[in-house]
């Protein structure tokens, strides 16, 4: 009994296994994401952008620093003359002070949050050209998926031809045997059948190599894996106000504009208020006190840069030029978008257009072909002129294949190109 059991579950297993064995498109480009060791970056930069935000935002925080020095002087202030009941002034030359110092900004004319804001926008230019590579990386998994698909397509169309070349064998053999054919059909026909085999293998060996290197890039098993065909949409929208890279160009002249305003800001006055509190002898805010004594001093600073030599004008120039650089390439850049979404829309429609040609040859060539198997079961043409007619098939229903995954291919392209797929 419960070897039943376990047989039972052992099929059940094998029947799930192989039910989930099918990959989708979609799928695969997941899988890729997840898979692709770059993005393992993401939550590094993430957190380092964090960290800088942090040390930023402590820039408000005051800041206190322990000093203490000893000091020896070759010379002191001394009165060159003395007054009558004035003590003299005994200023040591070895000298000695330990004292904290507090610095606390009060106004900072924005620096801290355009440098934030500066930092921020670096981070997105970076991570929006791992997103790029990403899309790039996704594009390259997308066009290996189809290859296969059309492999599988050709070993598919290739066995049935071989099926059908395997009855005519029989047929010819029997033929042979009763005098009514000659022994040449059957080796033009085992000739091409041969041939079929070379082909098949070559296929074979293709789909393998493609499924290795898509397990590579994807992280998944595919050397037992089928490949899905994906659903063809009925509508492919071509806005492309997504595309990925129109949209890091807009990232990095944000960047601009952040580094822009970082400039302005450090121009800007600045206050701090700082203040200084120690032990020292003498005391550096009276020379009179020789002997070891506590001193302070608070107060208000203000710091403005009024003149650099125009240094910051023309970093800010160089800023503005680069914008003006950027804008260029963005209108070039909607010039390729625009000329490459234009071309798959007319791939498409010429490719729905030559499927339905291609619908309506097969159906007349398979006709003709199962005709043939009449006219030569009946002696009307040759075994050769047979297999011309099954190759004839063969070709076309290679060309709807080509034709019909070509489409598939470029509607997702376009999704790549539009931004609808990233």
């Amino acid at each position: 009994m419960k070897k039943h059991i376990l047989i039972i579950i052992g099929l059940v297993v094998l029947s799930f296994s192989k039910q989930t064995q099918a990959q989708t498109l979609y799928a695969c480009l997941d899988s890729a994401e997840k898979n692709m060791p770059i993005l393992k970056q993401q939550p590094i930069m993430a957190e380092m952008l964090q960290n800088k935000l942090k040390t930023y935002n402590r820039s408000y925080l005051p800041m206190v620093t322990a000093n203490g020095q000893a000091t020896y002087q070759s010379d002191v202030p001394e009165l060159p003359f003395s007054l009558p009941g004035v003590p003299t002034v005994d200023v040591p030359r070895f000298q000695y002070r330990a004292y904290l110092e507090l610095y606390q900004p009060v106004f900072d004319a924005g620096v801290s949050s355009a440098q934030k804001t500066a930092e921020t926008a670096k981070n997105e230019v970076s991570m929006m050209a791992l997103e790029v590579g990403l899309s790039e990386y996704k594009k390259q998994v997308a066009k290996l998926y189809f290859q296969i698909l059309l492999v599988d397509d050709q070993l598919e169309i290739i066995s049935k031809t071989l099926g059908l070349m395997a009855e005519r064998e029989k047929a010819v053999k029997i033929a042979l045997e009763n005098g009514v054919s000659q022994q040449n059909d059957l080796l033009k026909l085992q000739s091409e059948v041969l041939q079929q085999e070379k082909k098949q293998n070559q296929l074979m060996s293709a789909k393998e190599s493609g499924l290795e290197v898509l397990s590579i890039l994807t992280g998944m098993d595919m050397q037992n894996g089928k490949l899905e065909i994906p659903v063809i949409q009925t509508e492919v929208a071509y806005d492309y106000a997504s595309n990925l890279e129109l949209q890091m160009i807009n990232t990095q002249q944000k960047g601009l504009m952040a580094t822009e305003k970082l400039l302005k800001a450090k121009r800007l006055p600045r206050i701090n208020l700082f203040g200084q509190a120690g032990f020292g002898s003498p005391n550096p805010y009276n020379i009179f006190s020789s002997d070891l004594s506590g001193y302070g001093m608070v107060g208000l600073k203000a710091t403005w840069h009024i003149w650099d030599w125009g240094k910051t004008s023309l970093e800010r120039k160089n800023l503005r030029l680069n914008s003006s650089m950027m804008d260029v390439q963005q209108s070039q850049k909607t010039v390729e978008i625009e000329s490459a979404i234009s071309q798959m829309r007319n791939e498409n429609a010429k490719l729905t257009k030559a499927l339905e040609w291609d619908e309506k040859m097969l159906a007349l060539r398979s006709q003709i072909r199962k005709n043939a198997e009449v006219q030569v079961e009946q002696g009307v043409i040759t075994s050769t002129d047979y297999l011309d007619e099954v190759i004839a098939e063969q070709l076309t229903e290679l060309t709807r294949s080509v034709d019909q995954i070509s489409l598939y291919q470029n509607q997702v392209m376009i999704q790549f190109e539009t931004g609808a797929l990233k």
